[in-house]
């Protein structure tokens, strides 16, 4: 634990200059290689922005991937306003609440759980206090150019 904390303290290699849509654009270029780096099944579709309606309320999804085995992966894309960086553990922590929320919506609508992950930039300290002892459901990916750093795998 202590060396992943150091890790999480070092300063980012390669910050992404673009917005959070062109960073989740990155991300979709490379996702193959990030679900062969989680050890994830081999993909079968990508899906972006894919909305699901319910009664009363409607969740988006950044990114979905369904892999040749049957099962998905639910990927919300974070990255901190280049404006006001110290929201960077406030916007992964929204993200936290909105794959959990994900999480039950996919297997009301699918029948079948999906894996979580939140990817960002950089993954702050703060943020993986709160998966400390709590067992949370959602692999962490602080992902840099050529650098991926899992600090929490939940699988």
């Amino acid at each position: 634990m202590d060396r992943m904390i150091d890790l999480l303290k070092e300063p980012v290699r390669w910050e992404f200059d673009g917005s959070e849509k062109e960073f989740e654009n990155n991300v979709v270029m490379h996702i193959e290689e990030i679900c062969q780096f989680l050890n994830l099944p081999k993909i079968e579709s990508v899906h972006r922005q894919r909305q699901i309606k319910l009664d009363d309320f409607q969740v988006i999804f950044d990114i979905v991937v369904k892999h040749i085995d049957s099962t998905a992966t639910i990927f919300e894309v974070k990255k901190a306003n280049n404006k006001h960086p110290s929201t960077g553990t406030f916007n992964q922590m929204q993200g936290v609440g909105q794959l959990l929320l994900y999480q039950n919506v996919f297997e009301l609508v699918t029948g079948g759980k999906p894996r979580l992950v939140l990817i960002d930039n950089k993954i702050y300290e703060r943020t993986i206090w709160a998966f400390v002892n709590n067992k949370l459901p959602i692999t962490l990916v602080d992902f840099q150019k050529d650098r991926i750093f899992i600090p929490y795998r939940a699988w």
